[in-house]
């Protein structure tokens, strides 16, 4: 099993939602990612989407908490580039689902291009690239 993972934007927002019934799923997650020692990624745009969610269903404060934390931790980001932008769009374009996001496309072109093999998420996770949802080992 790779030790690089990509968090999706859900992830973020269980961590930071107490009331969220995947809340201490979350907590287990990051718990699970120090001890084993785990590579962790996301993108800019993972990263804006789960600070709006914050900010507007829960607080400004806390939004502002986990940029911060964001900035002090070890995540590392993703910045896409012309090509990733492209492919994102050819992704989408290609796409047999009717439903798929930009950003969910946008995090999958990401993952693949930087040989991350799983993305934990809370939400469905399009089958592009041959990505796997991240599920911690039983």
């Amino acid at each position: 099993m790779s030790k690089k993972v990509f968090l999706a934007p859900s992830v973020f927002i269980a961590q930071n939602e107490r009331s969220n019934p995947k809340h201490s799923q979350a907590a287990d997650y990051f718990r699970y990612f120090v001890q084993e020692k785990f590579y962790l990624y996301t993108s800019y745009l993972s990263i804006a989407e789960a600070y709006r969610t914050i900010y507007s269903q829960i607080s400004a404060s806390l939004a502002r908490e986990f940029l911060r934390a964001i900035v002090l931790g070890s995540i590392n980001i993703i910045y896409p580039s012309e090509g990733d932008l492209k492919a994102t769009v050819k992704a989408i374009v290609t796409s047999q689902s009717s439903e798929l996001k930009f950003s969910d496309a946008q995090m999958a072109v990401l993952a693949y291009r930087n040989s991350i093999s799983q993305i934990a998420t809370f939400e469905y996770l399009h089958p592009l690239f041959g990505l796997n949802t991240f599920s911690l080992p039983v």
